[in-house]
């Protein structure tokens, strides 16, 4: 699980699909059991006898439509939005990071197609001058080239593939500019991602179909 600091307070708890049902069972049994549980607009909020509520949204779709959780046992209710999440689907994966990028189409967890690549593009330098002048030159025409390879690299894959989400991954947002790319709009976007590798594709795609859970301090 990953945890993190939510905007205004409290933290956020992303939560695998398969894990739900027990995260809502270890939260009743910490709080005292559920008193209540209801969707409104894009999350289902979860209020404990204790006080404590959680609010769970859907990762790839931030929503969950009220009618997934009409039961009124809310474990069965965490079950329903598992096995949602756990539908078959294609889901498209762009990555980026300094020169580094991988992109792929994953049917139900496995890699379809795929192209990853690794550009050398030069770091900041000290030095002063014209030094510094041809070095800032250099590594601009660097960071193009891999730009452009990766924007190649995308079309080939996704351009006119079908898929249900695209998920997308560091600054991805120069290679998306590209007017073959115009039809590519993110579902989800992880700001913080590794190396771009064709195993971190899996990974990510699992993470989008996730479920994260916002809690207080």
């Amino acid at each position: 699980m990953k945890i993190r600091p939510a905007s205004g307070g409290g933290k956020i708890v992303e939560v695998e699909p398969e894990r739900l049902p027990r995260w809502v069972a270890n939260f009743a049994e910490r709080n005292g059991g559920i008193a209540n549980h209801h969707a409104e607009c894009d999350a289902w909020t979860i209020e404990s006898n204790e006080g404590t509520s959680a609010s769970v949204t859907w990762t790839l779709a931030d929503g969950l439509p009220a009618d997934w959780l009409l039961d009124d046992d809310p474990l069965k209710a965490a079950e329903h939005l598992r096995d949602y999440a756990l539908e078959p689907r294609r889901i498209a994966v762009l990555l980026a990071r300094k020169g580094a990028y991988s992109v792929g189409i994953l049917a139900d967890g496995r890699v379809e197609v795929s192209k990853t690549d690794t550009a050398y593009v030069q770091g900041t330098t000290k030095a002063g001058g014209q030094s510094q002048q041809r070095f800032a030159r250099r590594r601009e025409g660097q960071a193009k080239a891999a730009e452009k390879r990766a924007r190649d690299a995308v079309f080939a894959v996704l351009g006119n593939a079908e898929f249900d989400a695209l998920i997308t991954g560091g600054p991805v947002e120069g290679i998306l500019e590209d007017p073959r790319l115009a039809k590519l709009h993110p579902a989800v976007h992880f700001g913080d991602i590794a190396e771009p590798k064709q195993a971190l594709l899996t990974e990510t795609a699992y993470r989008a179909i996730g479920f994260r859970i916002t809690l207080p301090n």
